[in-house]
């Protein structure tokens, strides 16, 4: 298990191999032995768990056990607190898109067919994953620490909706995302310029969040 090229040793060829698998889908190996963790799929985790038995505790880590993907109109950024050890996504996307990958990752790899990308990066380093032109959709995504899969939220740049239902009576709910932790404010004015009520004044983590008023 995981000696995808047969060589007699688990190493840095075999990780290639599968992550080259994971983004083309075509495999000239036996997929049992890429199913590391045995759980039936062949993904970044098998991935991640090759890595953790190489180097066998080796490097000392904090396992993150959260993570945030900040998604602008060029790219993506990675948060997490603490290790990351791999990231697959797949992307939804039109004939215009266009991907570049960071170097930062140890191993990182990605194929387009048609409207969609799937691209693995192994062992991340926090902050840019790749740029990008064209808009993109996330449509699935597993990111993993050391062990497992942890969870992963989603943040796109700041934005604020428009009120809805507008007009209203008697409440309105307003839709906005900070793409880092930070001081928010959000105030409601009449036509005159008065400030009729504070909606948010304070720290925010980054996030999405639904106000009604």
């Amino acid at each position: 298990s995981g000696d995808v090229n047969d060589d007699s040793s688990i190493d840095v060829l075999d990780i290639v191999s599968i992550v080259g698998y994971i983004v083309d889908g075509e495999a000239d190996f036996d997929l049992a032995c890429a199913d590391y963790n045995g759980d039936g799929d062949v993904n970044v985790l098998d991935i991640v768990a090759i890595v953790n038995d190489i180097i066998n505790g080796r490097v000392d880590v904090v396992d993150a056990t959260s993570a945030k993907l900040i998604k602008s109109t060029n790219g993506l950024t990675l948060q997490a607190n603490g290790y990351v050890g791999g990231i697959q996504m797949t992307l939804k996307h039109g004939d215009d898109f266009s991907i570049e990958l960071s170097e930062d990752g140890w191993i990182s790899d990605y194929a387009t067919h048609d409207n969609q990308t799937i691209l693995v990066i192994v062992n991340p380093i926090e902050g840019e994953l790749f740029t990008s032109t064209g808009y993109f959709e996330i449509i699935d995504m597993i990111v993993a620490n050391s062990q497992d899969e942890i969870s992963a939220t989603l943040v796109r740049e700041f934005s604020l909706s428009d009120a809805y239902p507008n007009p209203f009576n008697p409440s309105t709910s307003i839709n906005y995302s900070v793409a880092n932790d930070g001081h928010v404010e959000i105030m409601i004015y009449d036509a005159a310029g008065r400030l009729v009520e504070e909606l948010v004044n304070g720290h925010k983590d980054g996030g999405a969040y639904s106000i009604t008023w």
